[in-house]
């Protein structure tokens, strides 16, 4: 059963996490402003054979609101001393969004011995990118646009909020509870934080590690359908042992668990 449980990462600082079944270890990491909470459906599916920790960072869902280390950097940090702290072995590491900042961070910072294998859930290994060919996330100007007009304020950033989860989140319609379940659980995170992690998260370039990663362990990485023209092919090009699959939106492992699980399990019974 799952259990919440938290770990204190730092002096004063509370990192809340769900640990649930037994094996090899999985952790989840989400993406920004998200929680621990959006693996939900993978935590079940994935408990009855593997041990299953999935993650609130600092500032997410219930872990300590905090002013300091906000980057991912920082979180790969924390990642390290959770999974030390609980002497996890051979552990699979499952990142979403800037979640997958999170864990190649930890793998610059620690390599590769104790890590058996990657998922990536629809990141790019870098967000800006003036080529239209490049699996990205967008411009300078996007980011630009972003921090300036729609970070700035607590009001700003829960329009921005519903703008992304109409716009991205979901392929089909979603219910107005889990949407405001979601804008409410994001700007639980004051905007100030927010776009500090925003602006970190588009700012990483993440290509070098991505480079280590495809040549050392298996990984799998799920790209949304709206972003798979220019990511599928720039993927195999840059990256010839990923294993990729492309469909949903961004939270398609949520919108479509069931698919997403096979897929997971398909490739987990592989490494």
């Amino acid at each position: 059963m799952a259990q919440d449980r938290y770990f204190e990462v730092e002096p004063g600082v509370l990192l809340r996490y769900i640990d649930a079944g037994e094996g090899q270890p999985i952790v989840f990491v989400p993406g920004w402003s998200f929680s621990a909470n959006s693996f939900d459906a993978q935590i079940a599916y994935f408990s009855k054979a593997y041990r299953c920790i999935a993650v609130d960072p600092r500032c997410h869902g219930k872990s300590t609101i905090t002013w300091r280390g906000n980057s991912y950097d920082q979180q790969g940090a924390d990642l390290a001393k959770l999974i030390d702290a609980l002497g996890l072995k051979h552990v699979v590491l499952a990142g979403w969004s800037f979640g997958a900042l999170a864990c190649w961070a930890y793998l610059e910072q620690r390599g590769f011995d104790n890590v058996a294998a990657v998922v990536i859930m629809d990141n790019s290994p870098r967000s800006i990118s003036d080529d239209p060919q490049e699996y990205r996330a967008g411009t300078l100007e996007d980011l630009r646009g972003a921090h300036l007009n729609s970070l700035c304020s607590p009001q700003s950033y829960r329009g921005f909020m519903g703008e992304f989860a109409d716009g991205l989140l979901y392929e089909g319609a979603m219910s107005a509870e889990l949407r405001e379940h979601l804008i409410d659980e994001s700007c639980r995170i004051p905007s100030e934080i927010a776009d500090a992690l925003y602006v970190d998260g588009w700012l990483a370039d993440k290509r070098e590690i991505c480079r280590k990663l495809d040549a050392t362990v298996p990984w799998l990485l799920v790209i949304a359908n709206y972003r798979k023209d220019a990511g599928v092919p720039y993927m195999q090009a840059n990256y010839p042992h990923v294993q990729i699959d492309a469909f949903g939106m961004h939270m398609m492992f949520h919108e479509y668990p069931d698919r997403f699980n096979a897929r997971m399990e398909e490739f987990l019974k592989g490494i």
